[in-house]
Parts: structure tokens; C-alpha cells; sequence
């Protein structure tokens, strides 16, 4: 199953609810999708729901056609599903896997990296993690690209809210909702498929 490192959820703003159901089947895969339609009608009992807030999704000339579907392997960390991503088709780095968080978080070195300036008075959003409420500035990445599946003009909060040091961060709801999700835990895969 997977679990958040950090939940953020945008508190200014008011965001749709996404409801997300989880299942495993009979061979121990894990399966996530935010259709009830697409869980078999006998695990349709045992799914779990999740509903969260959802970030406004990205407009429709922001996703990189053609691709429409691809599988990313992933890394397991505990609970936690971590995979690869190309930020402003400059720097691939670790992400966390994050259906709790409303918008998608960088670390500061990240943003160094990126040569992303917030600037010496940046507009701050709060945002609720695990710790409690932050105030983090938000910028716009150039592009974020997972598998090939890219979004262009994605906002993103940079602060440095996940611990460990190999993760720049978490890929949140903003990212997500663009895409129908399915994670193969025997595989070791994320599928992501465009809606």
C-alpha cells in the first residue's frame, strides 16, 4: 500500500475532492484508480477509499502529446513509492509518490540546481505536513517529465519538508490527476496512463 512521507494540501484555496479506490488482487498486486468502475466488481467490497484534495488540474495543451501511457520502475521504501523524474528537461532527480498532496514540492537544493530564485520576498502559500502548517514559497517549473509523460507550467512549493536526502521531493495531486495511476508492486511499476 502506499503511504505519504508528508501530506501537503493547499489551505487557501478551495479544491475539488478526489476520490481514489485501492485494491490488491489476487496475486498481490496493488492497484490504485479513481474510477470505481475499474475495480473488479468482486474486490469492488473490500477497496479502500480515499478521498483527497485535489490541485486544479492542468490544461489540456500543458500535456506533451503523443505518448499517452507509460510504465516507470519505481523503488520501494517501506511503504513509500519513489520514482525517477525530469524536471525542466535539465535534472532527473527522486520523487516521492504522493496521492495526499494537494500540489508538488521541490527541496531548496533542487531549486538551486534548477537556478530557480524565489526571491528575497516570495509569495507563500501554507500548506499542512506531517510536522504541521508551513508557509512555502511557490514557483512554476518549466516542465516536469515522468516516463516521458510531461506537464509543462506545473506549480510547484519548494521547501525542504521530506527527511531524507536522496528524495527532492514529493510528486503531488497536480501532477497525478492528469493521469489514471495503477502501481504494480510485484513488478516494481507505476503505469501512468493519460486521461
Amino acid at each position: 500500500m502506499l503511504v505519504t512521507v508528508c501530506s501537503l494540501s493547499y489551505g487557501a484555496a478551495q479544491l475539488g475532492a478526489a476520490e481514489y479506490f485501492r485494491w490488491i488482487d489476487e496475486s498481490g498486486v496493488l492497484h490504485i484508480t479513481d474510477n470505481l468502475h475499474n475495480v473488479p466488481p468482486e474486490q469492488r467490497g473490500n477497496a479502500g477509499r480515499t478521498q483527497v484534495q485535489e490541485a486544479p488540474r492542468i490544461p489540456e495543451k500543458q500535456i506533451k502529446e503523443p505518448q499517452r501511457r507509460a510504465s516507470i520502475p519505481m523503488e520501494r521504501h517501506g511503504q513509500v513509492v519513489i520514482i525517477q523524474a525530469t524536471l525542466n528537461n535539465k535534472r532527473s532527480a527522486k520523487f516521492v509518490v504522493d496521492t495526499g498532496a494537494s500540489y508538488t514540492l521541490i527541496s531548496n537544493a533542487l531549486a538551486r540546481d534548477l537556478a530557480i530564485d524565489v526571491g528575497t520576498n516570495p509569495k507563500t502559500l501554507p500548506f499542512q505536513t506531517a510536522n504541521g502548517l508551513i508557509q512555502a514559497p511557490v514557483t512554476s517549473l518549466e516542465s516536469i517529465a515522468v516516463g516521458g509523460m510531461e506537464i509543462r507550467n506545473l506549480p510547484a512549493a519548494v521547501h525542504d519538508a521530506v527527511p531524507d536526502p536522496e528524495v527532492a521531493g514529493l510528486l503531488g495531486l497536480n501532477f497525478l490527476s492528469n493521469f489514471r495511476m495503477d502501481i504494480d508492486t510485484q513488478k516494481g511499476v507505476l503505469h501512468l496512463e493519460k486521461k
